[in-house]
C-alpha cells in the first residue's frame, strides 16, 4: 500500500469537516462581473477573485450562461488571536492593524512583527498560526467549484496549521501551503512549514501526513512524526524522523518571580530548542517564545515581562537542519510579584512607632520579620497573615535592625512565596 493511499484512508477514519456550498451563478446578456461581484459578494471590487476562481480568459465578454462558482461574503478567515505588531493587508493594499474578530478575504496578507503573533481561522475551519516575523499571503480558500480547497503563499517565516480532516477523491488536497521552492498539500492534519531562509524549506508534521511537491522530486509523504529539508538543490530532502518530547524539570510549579523560567532535560541528537508560551493549551494564542542554543546538562529558557494569569508552555528540540520536533507542554499559573517587594519606614511621633510599609503584591498576604542581624537569626519581631501593606510596630530599643517582608500567594489551589530583601532599620531612641 503507498504511503499516498495510507494518508486517504486514515482520513476516512476521521470526523468530516463540511464547508458550506456557495450558490453558483448563471451569466445573463448583457451582465459584468463587476457587476456579479457587487450582487453575489457586497464588493464590486473582488470581481477579480470570480475571473480567476472560474478561469474567465476576458472578464468583458462573459459567455451567456455559464456557470460561476464563488464563495460568499462570509467566505472570509477570521482573526482569532493576536498579540504585538501584527499586520493585515487588503487585495487592494489597504493596511491595518489586525485585531480579534477582524476578517480578511482572499487576496489580502496578514504580517507579524518581533515578538509578534496570529492565528487566523479560514473558512473550512483550518487553524493557522504565524509566530515571530512570518508573512503569508491568502492566495484562495476554495477551488473554481466552490470546494474548500485553501492555498496560502508563505513569504516569510512559519505558519503552523491544523487543517480538519475530509474525505476527498484520491489525489485531491484540500489545503496547501505553497512556498518559493515546495508545497505541502494536505488533506487533514497539524503541521508546520518554515522558509528557514532564501534556499530552504523545512516541514514538521505532528499528525496525520503531507505531501510536499518540488519541481524534482513530486508527492514526497511525510508522515506523523516526521520532517523533512527542502533545498534548491537537485536532489531531494531525506525524511527523518521528529525529535522526542523533552522531559520537564519542576514544571507545572508556580511562575511567581520577576521571569517565568522554563527548565528541561537535554535531547540526544538537538541542536537547539523553540520554546512559546500561551494562554490556551493548543497555542493558538501565543504571547512569547523564545529559540534557545543548545546547552548542557539543563536548558533553560527565560521570559521577562509575563503578567498575572495561567499559561501553556510548550518546548521543541530542534535538529542541526532545523527541523522542529514533538513538543512538551505544561501548565502553569503566574502571579506576577513586586520585583524587590521595595520597603520603607517612617516615625509615627505621636505614639512613638514605626511605621513599615512596601510595594502591594495583588491578592497576597505578608509576613514581617526584624531581627538583630542582617542573617535575621536573632529575630525580634515576627508576625504573619497580614492583609495590608504597611503595618506599626512599638518602638524598639535603640539599635541597629534589620527586616523584610515576605508574600505568599495562592493561586489555582497552589500557594507560592517571594521573599523581599532584608533591609536595614536604624533605631536612634526617642523621637
Amino acid at each position: 500500500m503507498s504511503a499516498i493511499r495510507w494518508l486517504a484512508i486514515a482520513c476516512l477514519c476521521l470526523p468530516m469537516g463540511l464547508a458550506a456550498q456557495p450558490t453558483p451563478h448563471v451569466v445573463q446578456p448583457g451582465e459584468t462581473l463587476w457587476g456579479i461581484s457587487q450582487r453575489h459578494l457586497g464588493r464590486p471590487l473582488l470581481w477579480p477573485s470570480i475571473q480567476q476562481r472560474n478561469g474567465v480568459a476576458e472578464p468583458r465578454q462573459l459567455p451567456v450562461g455559464k456557470v460561476l462558482h464563488f464563495a460568499d461574503g462570509n467566505a472570509q478567515a477570521v482573526v482569532v488571536a493576536v498579540s504585538g505588531d501584527v499586520h493585515a493587508e487588503s487585495g487592494n493594499g489597504e493596511r491595518s492593524a489586525a485585531q480579534p474578530a477582524m476578517r480578511l478575504s482572499e487576496g489580502g496578507w496578514i504580517r507579524t512583527g518581533p515578538d509578534s503573533f496570529v492565528t487566523l481561522r479560514l473558512p473550512d475551519g483550518s487553524l493557522c498560526t504565524l509566530p515571530s516575523n512570518s508573512t503569508v499571503r491568502l492566495v484562495r480558500f476554495s477551488d473554481a467549484a466552490g470546494r474548500a480547497a485553501a492555498v496560502l503563499d508563505l513569504q516569510a517565516g512559519e505558519v503552523e496549521s491544523r487543517v480538519p480532516p475530509r474525505v476527498v477523491p484520491a489525489g485531491q488536497d484540500v489545503f496547501r501551503v505553497r512556498t518559493r521552492m515546495a508545497t505541502v498539500g494536505v488533506r487533514g492534519t497539524h503541521f508546520r512549514v518554515n522558509l528557514a531562509d532564501e534556499h530552504r524549506v523545512v516541514v514538521s508534521v505532528l499528525e496525520s501526513g503531507v505531501v510536499v511537491s518540488t519541481p524534482t522530486q513530486p508527492d514526497l509523504p511525510v508522515r506523523a512524526p516526521q520532517g523533512v529539508v527542502i533545498d534548491d538543490g537537485p536532489q531531494g530532502g531525506a525524511v527523518q524522523e521528529l525529535l522526542p518530547v523533552p522531559d520537564w524539570i519542576d514544571s507545572g510549579l508556580p511562575q511567581n518571580q520577576p521571569a517565568v523560567l522554563l527548565a528541561w532535560a537535554e535531547v540526544t541528537g538537538a541542536a537547539g530548542y523553540h520554546a512559546q508560551l500561551a494562554r490556551d493549551a493548543e497555542f493558538l494564542d501565543v504571547v512569547a517564545e523564545r529559540h534557545v542554543a543548545r546547552s548542557d546538562p539543563r536548558e533553560l529558557a527565560l521570559f521577562e515581562g509575563i503578567p498575572s494569569g495561567s499559561y501553556f508552555a510548550r518546548v521543541a528540540a530542534v535538529t542541526p537542519e532545523g527541523i522542529e520536533g514533538q513538543a512538551a507542554v505544561s501548565a502553569f499559573s503566574r502571579v506576577s510579584l513586586s520585583a524587590s517587594l521595595v520597603g520603607r519606614m517612617r516615625w509615627i511621633v505621636a505614639s512613638n512607632e514605626v511605621e513599615l510599609d512596601w510595594d502591594p503584591v495583588a491578592g497576597s498576604t505578608y509576613g514581617l520579620e526584624i531581627a538583630e542581624d542582617a542573617a535575621l537569626t536573632r529575630v525580634v519581631v515576627r508576625v504573619g497573615g497580614l492583609l495590608g501593606h504597611r503595618v506599626r510596630v512599638e518602638a524598639l530599643p535603640p539599635g541597629q535592625y534589620f527586616w523584610r517582608v515576605r508574600a505568599e500567594t495562592i493561586l489555582q489551589g497552589q500557594r507560592s512565596e517571594t521573599v523581599g530583601p532584608v533591609l536595614p532599620l536604624l533605631i536612634e531612641g526617642v523621637r
